[in-house]
């Protein structure tokens, strides 16, 4: 798509702004709530448009020399897969509201084409081998599942009955099932979610569980969390790398954008950004999925025999929701909901230490609306911490 194209859509975005003194209240008022909502599509479409456009920048007008990673062709893989737990919750950036904690486990194949014919991971690839870069030339492919449980509830979760308004309680439990396909300079992640939101999850007991061990307030209020409802969720993902100078055994860095959108029941929208590592023995895969995260940063890494490996990240999303679940409510049922913003702004970072086989992160991700500068405040955003330890086997 020419950048033209994408600067006029751009614009467009931009709402009007009322003639001063039109609005009833004081004079030279603007309801910017009002402006972002009715821009909230278009940014949404201005979002997956861009993410269109990116895959094919990402095939033409690339110079290898700013590539060297995979140089000559990329190793067989030393393991037969990963092991990975998770663990997030708020207490580690001392919020207590909206996504309040959750835990997973997952699975990371190895390369499938290091699997023998009959192998479970290389005939996932081979029958999805009709998807973009998949099983091509220059490209790996891994597959990862996690079964993951999310917990939200609202700012004070002593009460009883939560006012209108605030972020709603809810449990959220899932599998995910991803396919990557990477290559030096490029991956693509489709990730197909099936899952359940409402009482059966068992979340109000997990959360009340992990209270007690952290000596924090019991919620009063899970008696009114959204009801049982089956989800059905789809998800896409692009990296394309745009710099690294990391050679091997020693300190590198690099840098990549990405953008990502999701369709279902459960999340309607779409994301762009840009993440940053550096340390020492820097891995050639993409480290963090924004959209997701859970432990698809240990997708494509090959972890050192004997020796260590340390490096930081920090990256920035912007978002631009249609619709999510856990917010929003029920889709085919009545249900509380809370009130949200359409367009949201994230910062991540963290830290990631390994040594041969066994790798440990910790990772702060903060999210913030962008309609109001008040939900900057500590207070208002949603910020969480995530322990992650994987173990690779074979």
């Amino acid at each position: 798509m020419p950048p033209l194209t994408l600067i006029r859509m751009w614009r467009s975005l931009i709402p009007r702004r009322p003639v001063v003194g039109s609005d009833r209240r004081e004079p030279g008022y603007i309801p910017s709530f009002s402006l972002a909502r009715r821009s909230s599509t278009r940014l949404f479409l201005f979002l997956v448009a861009v993410l269109w456009a990116l895959p094919a920048q990402a095939e033409h007008g690339t110079d290898p020399s700013m590539f060297p990673a995979w140089a000559g062709g990329m190793p067989a893989e030393s393991f037969t897969g990963a092991a990975s737990a998770y663990f997030d919750n708020d207490f580690m950036t001392g919020n207590d509201n909206k996504y309040t904690g959750g835990l997973g486990f997952s699975w990371t194949s190895a390369a499938t084409e290091t699997y023998g014919e009959r192998n479970l991971h290389r005939k996932i690839a081979n029958a999805f081998s009709f998807l973009p870069t998949v099983n091509q030339d220059g490209y790996r492919n891994y597959v990862q599942f996690l079964l993951g449980m999310e917990m939200y509830t609202p700012t004070d979760i002593r009460a009883p009955e939560p006012p209108p308004g605030e972020h709603p309680y809810a449990g959220v439990m899932y599998l995910d099932s991803s396919l990557f396909s990477m290559s030096e300079i490029a991956s693509h992640q489709f990730t197909l979610r099936l899952g359940l939101v409402g009482p059966a999850t068992g979340a109000e007991d997990v959360q009340r569980w992990i209270h007690e061990i952290i000596d924090s307030p019991r919620p009063q209020g899970w008696d009114s969390q959204l009801k049982n409802e089956p989800i059905v969720n789809l998800f896409y993902q692009y990296n394309r790398r745009i710099l690294r100078r990391a050679p091997p055994d020693r300190f590198g860095l690099d840098i990549s954008c990405n953008g990502g959108a999701g369709f279902g029941n459960y999340y309607i929208g779409a994301n762009m950004g840009v993440m940053g590592r550096i340390g020492f023995r820097l891995p050639e895969n993409y480290g963090v999925t924004p959209l997701l995260g859970g432990a698809e940063c240990m997708v494509g890494l090959k972890p050192p025999r004997k020796k260590i490996q340390v490096y930081a990240f920090i990256g920035t999303q912007g978002f631009g929701v249609l619709r999510w679940l856990p917010t929003d409510g029920n889709t085919f049922r009545d249900s509380r909901e809370g009130n949200r913003d359409d367009w949201f702004l994230s910062l991540s970072g963290g830290i990631v230490v390994g040594y041969s086989r066994v790798v440990l992160s910790y990772r702060y991700h903060g999210l913030a609306g962008l309609q109001d500068p008040e939900n900057f405040k500590t207070e208002n955003r949603s910020d969480f911490g995530t322990m992650l330890l994987t173990i690779f086997l074979g």
